[in-house]
């Protein structure tokens, strides 16, 4: 299957793909190779565009560049800020953070594109799955020798930075997009295909969903449930199917009872959230930073200087731990208000549900651009996933995906899914 991917392509795009399967397995395997990988697809590019002398990209549509432009225009916000703000060493920094809504969505307009067929987007989503799934068979072999080699049990079971290195909510993004893919794989499955494809997608999102847990992220799970919401009103309203959707629930609840008797301690820190009197950390962190927010609300603090603001407000309100530990406002959404106000959090929002929106239009219908952008906007309300590498370059290459896979996408409709 991969060696037919490849076939009908020039040597300048087959040598682009290739790097971008390798960027996809860099980012999902340790996200630090990301930081070699997304550069040396830049070159890449700029390569197949000097070989093929093809500078502008005339397969995209109009919505498609809207979106594309969408995002140059979040990271570009992020130069202006860098420029007024005080602090702008700090900015820059931000700005190089950022760099990635301004490089691949101008690759993918200056480009040619058209190589990438909803068949090679669909290849790269299965690549990421697998490379997550061979992440989780690492992560258990390490625990494996490290268990052998004397390490206590108890030290090897918290998986919140796994063996790998990944912080839990950022791995969780990436583990609930596959899972939203492996869905939009089911449902596409033709009848005759059923029986020896469906055990393969399925076993395959229960070991993701399994690898979720293990991490303990309260954020993903919430996400997961959202996804799950999503399919079952696809299901019921698009695809018309009320045994099946049944099934997903009763599948689903028999799940999270087999879970909740298998790690009652990712179910502890729910209880936690509820019974507990003293507010949670996200939660002072969120009434803290929408407390700083409305001091400059229209343009923001700057993305250089609104962290001093936001660690007085952690002071006011005798949160120790967040000023020992330089706390942001885990929310992307407050982030972006305190770095950039009220414009910043506009141009956030067009960027990330234009492609949603345009996912629903009559041409470009689009199943998985719907559901990984509820996960990731979702997961963004838990985590500023914006403000790390591991979440930008991930988020960054999965918008210019999703969007250069609406030129061709399929409507949400029982005979374009199976």
């Amino acid at each position: 299957m991969m060696r037919s991917l490849f076939k009908d392509l020039s040597w300048p795009e087959r040598i682009t793909f290739a790097v971008l399967i390798l960027t996809v397995v860099s980012i999902a395997l340790w996200w630090r190779l990301g930081i070699i990988a997304v550069p040396v697809l830049a070159a890449a590019s700029l390569m197949k565009m000097l070989c093929t002398r093809r500078l502008g990209n005339r397969s995209l549509t109009a919505t498609q560049r809207f979106c594309l432009w969408a995002m140059i225009a979040y990271g570009l916000l992020y130069v202006i800020s860098a420029i007024v703000t005080t602090n702008h060493a700090e900015g820059w920094f931000k700005v190089g953070v950022k760099l990635y809504f301004l490089v691949l969505p101008a690759l993918c307009l200056l480009g040619d594109t058209a190589y990438l067929t909803s068949t090679r987007i669909r290849a790269l989503f299965q690549v990421l799955t697998a490379t997550l799934i061979l992440r989780f068979a690492l992560c258990l072999a390490i625990c494996a020798i490290r268990l052998a080699q004397g390490t206590p049990f108890a030290a090897l079971s918290n998986w919140q930075l796994d063996p790998l290195g990944m912080h839990h909510n950022y791995l969780a993004l990436y583990l609930i997009t596959a899972v939203a893919f492996l869905y939009t794989g089911i449902v596409r499955v033709p009848k005759a295909d059923r029986r020896r494809q469906l055990p393969v997608l399925i076993g395959a999102a229960a070991v993701l969903i399994v690898y979720l847990f293990v991490i303990s992220s309260r954020s993903g799970i919430v996400s997961l449930a959202l996804l799950l919401v999503a399919c079952l009103v696809h299901i019921t309203f698009f695809l018309k199917n009320y045994k099946v959707a049944l099934s997903v629930v009763v599948l689903a609840g028999a799940l999270a009872a087999g879970l909740y008797l298998a790690m009652p301690s990712m179910f502890d820190r729910f209880e936690a959230l509820h019974l507990n009197r003293v507010a949670d950390d996200r939660v002072v962190t969120w009434q803290c930073g929408m407390k700083t927010a409305r001091e400059h609300l229209l343009f923001g603090h700057g993305s250089g200087d609104y962290m001093p603001q936001l660690l007085a407000s952690y002071e006011e309100m005798n949160y120790p731990k967040a000023v020992k530990n330089n706390f942001n406002a885990h929310n992307q959404y407050i982030e972006t208000l305190l770095e950039t106000g009220l414009v910043g959090l506009a141009v956030l929002l067009v960027m990330f549900f234009a492609p949603f929106v345009a996912a629903f239009t009559k041409r470009q219908r689009s199943l998985l651009s719907v559901l990984a952008i509820i996960v990731i906007a979702s997961q963004c309300f838990f985590e500023s996933m914006l403000n790390r590498q591991m979440g930008v370059q991930f988020i960054a290459l999965v918008y210019c995906l999703l969007i250069l896979s609406q030129k061709s996408a399929s409507r949400l409709s029982q005979s374009d899914e199976s």
